[in-house]
Order: structure tokens, then sequence, then C-alpha cells
């Protein structure tokens, strides 16, 4: 069997006891309980049927079993868990997928016996070791460096274990929780145990692996908290559809409700993860629009300031007034460059695509490397600026690595891992540039602070979440991990998230947030779930908008109406309406609510503007045009009004007029339309040679697409006949047309 179709069965297993429907699960596991090869398994399974057999056998009895729905969902549990090792069992048995290997092997996971946890963590002490970096001396570097390698090693085996070992016993639980609490090992080694607890729980599900992450949480140790809580969050996002099997992780979440800051925490994560949508559409962007532009521009300020030869110019050291102005000729990407720098310090991600090709280092190899927190003292930094002396400061370099919030953990090792292969001068620059922005972050973190802003924390969850976005997506063998961000992460969705915010406030900033961004569905989501909806207009107008955006405007309407019952901006309500009105196709509700807006914004021509079109949508084009006049001679230089005005003056028979705007329309800035319904009236009007010009002009500027041509031409035929054209010319028209195109005889 194939992984994919194992997980396509797991899926289908779980979806069917998650939705209760047990006879049709059986038949599921039986045929992946097979598969594994595993005579325990097998027997599990039938275990499992006989006590669904014997529910049933007493659901319906002449005495109720008050212990009936216990039992039941016990079984459920048991069988969802059960479906959880055939996984497993099969992956192992099969050899599906490439951590089996390191699950085999003894040298890359510690068999450590609970007897012996707690020696094992005394030798992790990091206090015992040497500098990690050490001067000249070459004896002391070597014993730093060995002490380190085994240190180093024992932590990623300790990180192999946590994650590779499917449901915890007491010794990797012990191990896992000594950890998390010890006063040992330091924050990211700790950082380390919870990112392998959170692979571990996406790979196998198991309630103490929550409840470890939740400890880990509430210890509230800076760096490790953060992590703690977004590997629950997402653990739980993952295993939603089961929860309610789990009544103890309600409680445990309502009792950190209850007692912790996590509401708020829990916001701050959801926020950064609705961010994480647009990363891919921002590093496509960044590839496709803002790199060519800055590819061209290279090369034009090269020309211009005469870059080849600047060394023999005796001014060079001047300032070239040209140089503000190399932007001119692409304000745009300007424009750009100030957006994605604005999106940047908003916490998006917006170097994905800078770093993508810097993830091929052997370092990254190692799974665990790719959730290392970047630190001053990691061995593997030093590793990779030994040898670079000279003006540059490495320690300094280092210090400005570790503080600075523009890059995330995983793109400052990428950073560093190619320094060596910078020249001497770049190296310089880029730690100058480093440390300026370490000035300025301290300043932003000083005034934040003042301002009682929870800058770090933020930090951390930004640079963590684009961590994990890295691995998802980087990772040689990323397919075999869960990937939350291939799913929509609406967390707003789940049943736990009820469990767990209780502040409206909180719910509707989410809301507003998705808003904001432009999703819409997601905002009409989280509004809906917010209790007091019924007496807040604002947020009725909010979800009347989002239906409106997704071109939903029956229940657009049906919001904006009732917002419509109080005076919160009414009149940009009552607009709405008539857009809504108009889009459904009744006019005279749309014209009825237009006049309305007309009394309490008079002067307003976007309103004039609709109120013109609706009466156009109704034929009535003597007030149609009416109203066009009004807002043309209100804007004069506006040439778009003119062609409405263009063709109600067609169907008023008032073709001098209609042919004089045609060809105003036609000078400013005129399409294959204009030149059609031109020609239309130069035919109507007893001008055959010009009415052909004019149609010939207008498939030229078609691009010789006759099948457009003829559609549209046909539609019109109503309007030819009526101006007294005979039927049988305009389908000889249409031919001789397409025969002088053909033959190019033009």
């Amino acid at each position: 069997m194939e992984y994919k179709l194992l997980q396509e069965k797991y899926s289908r297993c779980c979806q069917l006891v998650t939705g209760k429907q047990l006879r049709e699960a059986f038949i599921v596991l039986q045929e992946l309980a097979e598969e594994s090869r595993n005579g325990d398994l097998l027997m599990q399974v039938e275990k499992h049927r006989e006590t669904y057999r014997n529910i049933l056998s007493y659901s319906f009895g002449k005495v109720e079993d008050p212990e009936k729905k216990t039992v039941y969902y016990r079984l459920l549990r048991s069988v969802i868990e059960l479906a959880d090792e055939v996984r497993e069992s099969v992956i192992s048995s099969r050899n599906l997928l490439k951590y089996c290997s390191i699950k085999r092997d003894p040298e890359k996971i510690l068999a450590v016996l609970p007897e012996e946890v707690k020696a094992f963590m005394a030798s992790l002490n990091w206090e015992q070791l040497c500098d990690p970096h050490p001067g000249s001396d070459a004896q002391e570097e070597i014993k730093a460096g060995v002490s380190l390698k085994e240190r180093q090693q024992k932590i990623i085996s300790l990180f192999n274990l946590l994650w590779l070992t499917d449901k915890y016993r007491d010794a990797e639980k012990d191990m896992a929780a000594q950890a998390i609490q010890s006063n040992i090992l330091p924050w990211w080694d700790k950082c380390l145990v919870i990112s392998a607890i959170t692979l571990s729980v996406q790979r196998h599900f198991d309630e103490t692996k929550l409840n470890l992450l939740a400890d880990a949480y509430k210890k509230s140790e800076e760096q490790v908290w953060q992590r703690a809580l977004i590997g629950l969050l997402v653990s739980l996002y993952q295993y939603n559809q089961r929860l309610f099997l789990y009544p103890k992780i309600k409680e445990l979440l309502e009792n950190l409700s209850a007692s912790s800051n996590i509401e708020k925490h829990a916001e701050a994560i959801i926020i950064q993860f609705i961010k994480a949508r647009d990363t891919e559409k921002i590093a496509e962007r960044f590839r496709d629009e803002i790199i060519p532009e800055m590819a061209r521009i290279q090369t034009r300020i090269y020309d211009k300031l005469d870059m080849k030869n600047l060394m023999q110019d005796p001014f060079s050291e001047e300032k070239n007034p040209d140089w503000e102005h190399v932007f001119h000729d692409s304000p745009d990407l300007l424009n750009k460059l100030e957006e994605l720098s604005m999106l940047q310090m908003e916490g998006t991600d917006v170097l994905m695509s800078t770093f993508s090709m810097l993830k091929q280092f052997g370092f990254f190899n190692e799974i665990s490397n790719w959730f290392l927190p970047f630190h001053k003292d990691s061995p593997d930094l030093w590793e990779a600026l030994r040898g670079n002396t000279g003006s540059f400061d490495i320690n300094g370099f280092a210090d400005n690595m570790e503080k600075s919030s523009v890059l995330c953990n995983s793109d400052k090792y990428s950073f560093c891992l190619n320094v060596n292969q910078m020249p001497s001068r770049e190296r310089s620059m880029m730690a100058e540039m480093f440390d300026m922005e370490t000035k300025a972050m301290e300043e932003i973190a000083h005034d934040d602070e003042i301002l009682h802003k929870p800058t770090s924390e933020q930090v951390i969850f930004t640079q963590y979440i684009q961590d994990m976005y890295r691995f998802n997506k980087l990772y040689a063998n990323k397919q075999e991990f869960y990937d939350i961000f291939s799913t929509w992460a609406d967390f707003h969705n789940t049943e736990f998230f009820r469990w767990l915010i209780k502040d409206e406030s909180i719910v509707r900033n989410i809301g507003e947030f998705f808003f904001e961004k432009g999703y819409y569905q997601d905002a009409i989501e989280v509004f809906l779930q917010i209790d007091t909806l019924t007496e807040n207009f604002e947020l009725w107008q909010k979800i009347a908008y989002s239906h409106q955006q997704l071109r939903d405007y029956q229940k657009a309407l049906e919001y904006y109406l009732r917002a419509d019952l109080t005076d919160i901006k009414k009149s940009w309500n009552i607009k709405k309406i008539a857009l809504c009105y108009r889009r459904l196709g009744n006019y005279p509700k749309a014209l009825e609510y237009y006049l309305e807006a007309e009394k309490m914004e008079p002067e307003n021509l976007q309103v004039q503007s609709n109120l013109a079109h609706t009466f156009f949508d109704m034929k009535d084009y003597e007030n149609a045009l009416r109203v066009y006049f009004k807002v043309e001679y209100l804007t004069p230089d506006n040439y778009k009004i003119q062609r409405p005005i263009a063709w109600c003056c067609l169907m008023l028979e008032k073709l001098d007029t209609a042919k004089k705007y045609f060809e105003k329309i036609l000078t400013a800035n005129g399409n294959e339309h204009d030149l059609l319904n031109l020609g239309h009236i130069e035919w109507c009007l007893g001008n055959i040679q010009n009415a052909i010009e004019c149609y010939r002009q207008g498939i030229l500027k078609s691009k010789v697409n006759l099948d457009w041509f003829s559609e549209e031409f046909l539609a019109d035929s109503e309007i030819l006949i009526r101006y007294g054209i005979d039927p049988v010319d305009i389908p000889l028209m249409l031919d001789y047309l397409k025969i002088i195109m053909e033959t190019n005889n033009f």
C-alpha cells in the first residue's frame, strides 16, 4: 500500500468514527489492520467490534443501561486511537516514510530507562561546558568543540526520541516534563523539546503531549511558552474533529482561559496565521513584479550614472543629483517596495522567496535545526563564522543578529551559513546594517515598553510561525508532515475556539482583521459568533458588505435592510441597499433608494451616476439622459460619461448627437465597442461607406476577433431594424465585412 492510499483510508476511518458511523469505520479499519500484518492489532479490532455489537444488543432492550453513553464514547475514543496505531504500524512495516530509518537506528534515538532520566538531564548542564566561543587557546578550543559536539548530539537524540515516540510512556513523559521544568537546560534547548513534542502529536495523537505543551505554556518561560502555545493551537486544530471524545481537553482549555492571558495570546497567533495565507501570493508577486523591475532599473541606473566609467571620474565621490530621480521612471516599483516594507513591519512574511534558495546547506538536513532558535552561543553559528577575521566583528554581528526581528530563526541561520561566501567588504556592510537595525529596534522596543505593547512576544510568535512555514514548504521530505499552511487555518470554525475564547472583543478583533484583509467569508463566520450581534448595527453593515463583496446580493440586502433601522451611516447604507436591488434586477426598488440617497446627498456625483444607470437599466432613456447630462456638466473632463450619453441618444433617435458623442469618445480613448456603435449610427444615417469603415476599424481594434464582432453585431439587429435597415441587409453586411477582412481587402 502506498502512503497516499494509506492516508486516504486512515482519514476516512477517522471521519467515520467522529461521525459516529462505527459499522462502516470497522470495515475500513479491518482493511488497514490486515495491511499492517500485525496479529495483535487485528485482535484489538475484533475486540472493539464485539464491544460495539454488545452496545447495539443492549441499546434497545426493556431496561435502559445508564452507562451506555459512557461506554459508547469510550469505544469511539478507543477505535480512533487504534486507527492511529494501525496507521503507524503500516508505515513502519512497509517502510513508507523516511523517518522510519531514524526510528530503527539506536544511535539516533535515546534508549533511556525511567530511572536514568534524571541522570541524563544532569549530563546536559550547559553551565559546566567551556566557553562555547573561546579565544585563541587551541587546546581550549578543541576541548570546547568536543564537549559541545557530544552535547549537541544528545539534544538531537532527545529531539528524535520525543518526536518519534507514538504514545508517551512514563519515561518519555518524565523526560519531557523535566526538560520543560529544568533549571539546567538553556531556553533554546527547551524550545527544541517543545518543537519535538509538537511534531510528535501531529504525527500521532496523544493527550499526554497536549498536556505537556499546556504545562510549558503555564510555566511562562520566555521564548518557550510562545512556541508551546503555537504547538498546542496547531495540534488542537489538526484534531478538532475528535476533541469531543476528550472532555479533559475541554476542561484544560477552559481552566487556561480563566487563569491566564491565553485569549489575547491566541488572538495574536491566529492573526499571524491569517497573515501566513498571503505568503505565497507575496512571494509570487516579488518574483514576478519586483525582481524583474529591479533588474530593469539597475540596468537603467548603470547607464544613467555611467557606472562603468565611475573610477575614471575625478568627481566620483560627489553625490550625483540623478540619484534622487532613479525611481521616476518606475514610481510603481517604489510604491510596491514601500508596501512590502510596511507588510514586513506588520509581521507579514515577505522574505520567504528571498531565503528559499538558502536552505540547501547540510545544516538543514537535520530536522531539529529547522526549529532551532537563533542565539549567539550556538555552536553552529560559530562554526559557520569561523575564519572571518579582520574588520568583521563576529561577536557584535552575532549579538545583533540574535536581536534582529526582521528575519526568522531559520533565515538567520541561512544568512550566517552564507556569510563565508561573501567578500569581506560586503560582510562589513552587512554587519553595519544589522547594527543599525538593532539600534532602531531597541528604540521601538523602548517606546513599546512605555506604551505597554507586547513587542517581544509578537516577534517570537511571528518568527516561530515563519520557521514552521519554511519547514512545511521547503524541507526535502515535507510531504511526511502535517502542514497547517496547506489548510485554511480557520481556527474560528473549531470547537476548541469556543472553549478557549470567551471574550467577545477578541472574537471581534479576529473578525475585523479578516474583514480588513478581504477574507470576507471568514469575517462573516466570525461576526456571526458574536452573541451581541443583534445589538450591533455596524456589524450588520460589515456582514452585509462582506456578502456584497462575495456577490451574494440577496444576503447582503437582508443585512443592509436590518441596519437601515438605525441612523448609523444612514446615507451609506441606503446607497448599498440601492446597489443590491439593482444587482438583483429590482430596478424600481433600486430607483426608490437612489432617489432617497439623492435627497440626502444632492451633490454626490456617484449617486447621480447610479441614479442615471438605474433609469438606463429600466430603459427610461429620457430620465437617464437628463441625469447623465447633469453629471457631464459637473465633470466635463470625464469622457466615460459620454458613452452612456451617446447610447441614450441613439435609443432616443437623436442620431446626430449620438454621433458627435461617439466621435468625442474615440478621440479620447475609444474601443472596439465605440467603433461598432458609431458604425450603426453611420448606417442608420445612410452613410454606408462610413459605416463599413467604422466596422472595419472596430474589427481591427478587437484584434480581428470575428466571433466577437458577429455576436455583438447581430445582438444589435433590433436597433438597426427600428431605424429602417432592411433585415435582409444585416447578415449580408456581416458576411461582406468578414470577406473583406479575410481577404485582407482593406
